[in-house]
């Protein structure tokens, strides 16, 4: 788990970037390594979608039963979870889910104001892509106020694409920063998110984003993605709130108990 904002922007792992090895050979056949992704990769989005949930304990025989993988494979799964930080390994018990806690979506939330409203603004789009984005909030218009489960998930992919077409036109190191930054923000979403109670996040910048970007008006770019981070902000907070769970260390209160006991040692 991240313990301070210079990890987060370390090199990510990016499972399309084009630094990594084609995955099949000449004759068109997975080469090892190509299976070895797959594994990496499925047990990535099972992290992503809380098939694991945050904080769950898996082992290689979990992984191997869950998700059909030989052990190898799935060992190779959670060392790379391990590596990227969405996991750590606990002697003689397996591997722990990195848990969604105040302190990660805090760090992760700071992360993005950093960078995220000033490098979309400047993202570098062509005539085509910016017609793709007006056609994509033409979409989303259409559609926004139908109820059904259905246009809820499809909306959220238009507005997905249109981020990915954003993120297309910056720079490549910040696009995987910005990535893996999304990756955590949508897992937190998930996680915290209430189906059955009506308590869904929604996307109501894409409109403002979408005018702004068929402009190109850099400011209103960036306002628009402030805007969205400060919702995802209130969101979590508002569901945080709803939660029964005793507070951990590192709390106001907990570390005023603390310099009490120390002031009590040292007297």
């Amino acid at each position: 788990m991240f313990t301070c904002y210079e990890k987060m922007v370390a090199l990510m792992y990016d499972p399309v970037s084009p630094l990594l090895r084609n995955g099949t050979s000449d004759d068109g056949l997975p080469q090892p390594e190509a299976k070895a992704r797959f594994a990496e990769d499925r047990l990535l989005d099972a992290v992503l979608w809380c098939e694991v949930l945050p904080g769950e304990t898996i082992t290689e025989s979990d992984v191997m039963d869950r998700f059909g993988l030989t052990r190898a494979a799935a060992r190779a799964a959670l060392t790379r979870l391990g590596y990227d930080g969405w996991a750590e390994p606990l002697a003689r018990m397996g591997w722990q889910v990195a848990p969604v806690t105040g302190d990660l979506i805090g760090q992760v939330l700071t992360a993005r104001r950093v960078v995220e409203p000033e490098a979309l603004s400047r993202a570098d789009l062509t005539a085509q892509q910016i017609g793709e984005v007006r056609r994509i909030g033409e979409v989303l218009a259409a559609v926004q106020h139908q109820p059904s489960e259905g246009v809820s998930v499809a909306f959220r992919h238009f507005v997905d694409e249109i981020d990915s077409l954003l993120l297309s036109g910056i720079d490549r190191f910040t696009a995987r920063h910005l990535r893996k930054l999304w990756h955590h923000s949508a897992r937190m979403t998930r996680f915290l998110e209430d189906a059955t109670a009506g308590h869904l996040f929604q996307r109501d910048d894409v409109f403002a984003l979408v005018r702004a970007v068929t402009a190109q008006d850099q400011p209103q770019i960036a306002r628009a993605r402030h805007a969205l981070i400060d919702a995802q902000e209130a969101f979590f907070l508002q569901q945080m709130l709803k939660s029964k769970a005793a507070l951990g260390p590192g709390s106001g209160l907990s570390a005023q108990y603390r310099q009490a006991a120390d002031n009590r040692r040292s007297s």
